[in-house]
């Protein structure tokens, strides 16, 4: 259904693409239902709930069929970036090496932001991640109900706690849609990186969710042992509280228009429980106190508040305090590269490179504390890049590249709260308050968030302009942004 807004832009509700004629009950494998999530066996067996799809009408084995892209916000914009400019492939045979033309420019794509319902990193801190699962699932279904032909999970929470659920329901369903998901890739990605016997670090960044569910931990254990590899490797996880949040301006986390400490801020903080800022590692953060970058009170030497207040000083803390975390550890290994889990952290790239250059050369009375646990050049992981490539590979194994299409239909959709919703509860038009984000509970039908496309009206002009600057080719195929 299409619902006018008052500033008329379109509301995309994906429920009504997967209604069917009827209330019956479907049968569609011989799996036991038991060992599906509620919102996962209404799709595939209740054509009178809302979530139902019509799977058996799906169309099969069409190569002009979009591609489709999710992440819990605009972070996963760097994974399409990253596609969008793959040129590792020959566009006619198919075989390794590039021909000056982008392995997917034949390609259109739907691309969703579940903005309403971010950071999916914090579900499983409130104990809520059965209801992240069923989030998980309706990403996909948005995604089916626009008839792609294969899915990539862009969100590595997304990827480490739903891509099993969402692999049951593309195989129970037999659309013939393939997932790729971001943390196998990149995995694979940093293990081409290092000799099969060489001992080192290797730090993860990515969201407190991911971390919690041992994604990366347990998937660079399990690919080296099977790859064979013998040296030592140190995996150093560091949760990155509030760094996705602050690059999608979450106000509980980063408000450009405050000038003093918050009530209402949830990062880290002087005394916060799990997150503390170390004010003995002041120089060592290097924080960027201008523009309202840290908000303070007291004074340098004898601050009594400090918060971060910009994405960027979030990047310079959690790489901090992965660099700590390693140098306390017995026996550290030396860190030659760091994975960054989470698509929203390339934004901040070359703030990370360039912190892992100062604390080499950071001295305390001629002493370098972290010159021998670092390497002089230790290379950054985006699992985007390798995402792209397994991604390739799958569609041209499958035979399904397109030869006759651009990028220039490509749909970008993102959540907003349904404010048609009472007990949704706001505190803002665009912002759930987090207590009611996160005190949701599964199966419980509320159709609280709509799906609208990309717009000035939902996207911040600092937003805009890091798109542009940072995903250029993305940015130039976005309606309504230019």
């Amino acid at each position: 259904m299409i619902t006018d807004m008052k500033n008329n832009v379109l509301i995309l509700c994906f429920f009504a693409l997967f209604l069917g004629s009827g209330c019956h009950q479907v049968q569609r494998s011989n799996k036991a239902e038991g060992e599906l999530i509620p919102i996962t066996k209404a799709a595939l067996y209740d054509s009178c709930s809302v979530y139902f799809g019509d799977f058996g009408n799906y169309p099969k084995c069409n190569d002009a069929a979009p591609i489709g892209i999710f992440d819990s916000g605009t972070g996963g914009l760097t994974v399409m970036e990253a596609i969008l400019t793959l040129d590792l492939f020959n566009n006619i045979t198919g075989e390794e090496g590039p021909d000056g033309i982008s392995d997917f420019a034949g390609e259109t794509f739907i691309y969703l932001a579940d903005q309403a319902n971010m950071p999916y990193g914090n579900y499983s801190a409130e104990n809520k991640t059965d209801f992240l699962r069923e989030l998980i699932i309706q990403d996909a279904l948005f995604l089916l109900g626009h008839k792609v032909k294969s899915m990539v999970v862009a969100c590595n929470t997304a990827t480490a706690t739903g891509l099993h659920d969402i692999q049951t329901l593309l195989e129970m369903s037999r659309t013939g849609v393939s997932v790729t998901g971001v943390i196998n890739a990149g995995v694979a990605g940093a293990l081409e990186l290092i000799s099969k016997d060489e001992s080192l670090a290797i730090g993860v960044m990515a969201t407190v969710g991911t971390i919690q569910t041992e994604g990366y931990q347990r998937t660079i254990e399990k690919m080296s042992r099977e790859l064979g590899y013998t040296g030592t490797i140190q995996v150093v996880n560091q949760s990155g509280m509030g760094f996705a949040e602050a690059v999608d301006e979450e106000p509980d986390f980063v408000l450009r228009s405050a000038k003093q400490p918050r009530t209402t801020y949830r990062g880290p903080a002087l005394n916060h429980p799990d997150y503390p800022i170390d004010p003995q590692l002041l120089d060592a953060y290097h924080f960027d106190f201008k523009n309202n970058g840290m908000l303070y009170a007291g004074s340098p030497g004898a601050y009594t508040q400090l918060q971060l207040n910009a994405a960027s000083n979030y990047a310079r803390y959690h790489l901090l305090s992965l660099v700590e975390q390693l140098r306390a550890s017995p026996n550290p290994q030396v860190l030659k590269v760091l994975i960054m889990g989470c698509t929203h952290y390339p934004y901040h790239k070359e703030t990370l490179r360039m912190m892992l250059d100062e604390l080499r050369h950071y001295s305390v009375d001629d002493h370098f504390p972290y010159r021998d646990i670092i390497a002089q050049d230790v290379v950054l992981v985006d699992p985007s890049v390798n995402t792209a490539k397994e991604l390739y590979i799958l569609l041209r194994d499958q035979k399904l590249f397109s030869s006759s299409g651009d990028f220039s239909p490509s749909g970008f959709y993102i959540t907003v709260p349904n404010s048609d919703v009472e007990e949704a509860s706001l505190e803002s038009p665009g912002r759930f308050t987090y207590d009611y984000k996160y005190g949701r509970n599964p199966g419980v039908l509320v159709e609280d968030v709509q799906m609208v496309p990309f717009s000035p009206d939902n996207i911040g002009i600092e937003t805009i302009n890091r798109f542009r600057s940072a995903i250029p080719i993305t940015f130039s195929i976005i309606p309504n942004l230019q």
